[in-house]
């Protein structure tokens, strides 16, 4: 069997050219530029001593970036946000998706309210918490003071021992949904014939959850808890709107960092450096996340 050439003048190549140039210019060409640019100095700011065309300068951009005291503690706060809302999605999505997954009353309603925070855009949700977090006219303060948990107006914005956790909050109401609905569509695809055999054999409900349960959703889970990592990674627009990472540096994650330097200082070499750094990062981690889950599958 022999195969057509296919002609450059073929009309179908004509009409997927504009999708492939597209698809080049808005993808490929910046993460290769971008990568160029973290070997390069490009300093725009600075007057008579600015950089007004990349000069390539090897690898001191990451030797400033192993010195630099506020990426990592942009770092840190970075981690500690992944960290903390994936994990508390996880649970809390898991949970949920474990009590609907049962004929309760409302439960389809139920289900749809679950799904609104993931419905409403970041921003949007931004906002929302900052009037909900306000100091003297949030409701959230009114309501903890009226029911006694607390005397006294808390700052969750303003006290650095709090923000990050006031930021985790923002971000686990907003996407636990997905982990619900993840687990949700995962529990409803499982087999009835290994529940039925565990009560027969008179297991107890915690060992059905451990070992037939869990063991079954392990692959989902471990899918949706690489996918919340990656997206948490990238925070940028809840903490921009509320707090802009402050007070201080106690909220800015690695993102803000990487804007601040490149569209506000106009550091455009070193900006790319740090968000390669990031990436470098995130990608060494879930390649250690995917060889873990596999090896305990084998």
């Amino acid at each position: 069997m022999k195969l057509s050439r296919v002609s450059y003048r073929d009309p179908k190549l004509l009409l997927i050219a504009p999708t492939v140039l597209l698809l080049l210019v808005l993808t490929i060409f910046p993460l290769i530029f971008s990568l160029y640019l973290a070997f390069c100095k490009w300093e725009l700011s600075g007057g008579k001593y600015a950089v007004t065309t990349p000069v390539f300068i090897g690898l001191e951009n990451f030797l400033k970036l192993a010195s630099d005291e506020r990426f990592f503690d942009t770092l840190v706060n970075t981690v500690v946000f992944v960290g903390g809302s994936v994990t508390s999605e996880l649970i809390i999505g898991l949970g949920l998706a474990l009590l609907l997954s049962r004929e309760i009353r409302g439960r389809k309603y139920l289900r749809v309210m679950f799904l609104l925070p993931m419905m409403m855009t970041p921003v949007a949700v931004g906002y929302t918490w900052r009037m909900l977090y306000h100091p003297t006219n949030g409701p959230l303060n009114y309501l903890l003071t009226l029911a006694g948990i607390m005397n006294y107006p808390v700052n969750w914005m303003g006290d650095t021992k709090i923000a990050l956790f006031s930021m985790i909050l923002i971000d686990v109401w907003e996407w636990t949904p997905f982990m619900f609905l993840v687990f949700l569509a995962g529990l409803q695809a499982l087999p009835i014939d290994p529940y039925e055999s565990a009560r027969m054999d008179g297991a107890s409900r915690w060992q059905i959850f451990r070992y037939i349960t869990l063991s079954a959703l392990s692959p989902i889970i471990a899918v949706a808890v690489l996918l919340r990592s990656v997206e948490a990674f990238k925070i940028f627009d809840i903490i921009y709107v509320t707090t802009a990472g402050g007070p201080g540096t106690a909220t800015e994650p690695v993102t803000m960092y990487v804007q601040i330097l490149a569209l506000r200082e106009l550091s455009l070499g070193y900006a790319s450096a740090v968000a390669y750094a990031l990436l470098a990062m995130v990608i060494f981690l879930a390649v250690l996340f995917i060889a873990k889950m596999r090896k305990e599958r084998i």
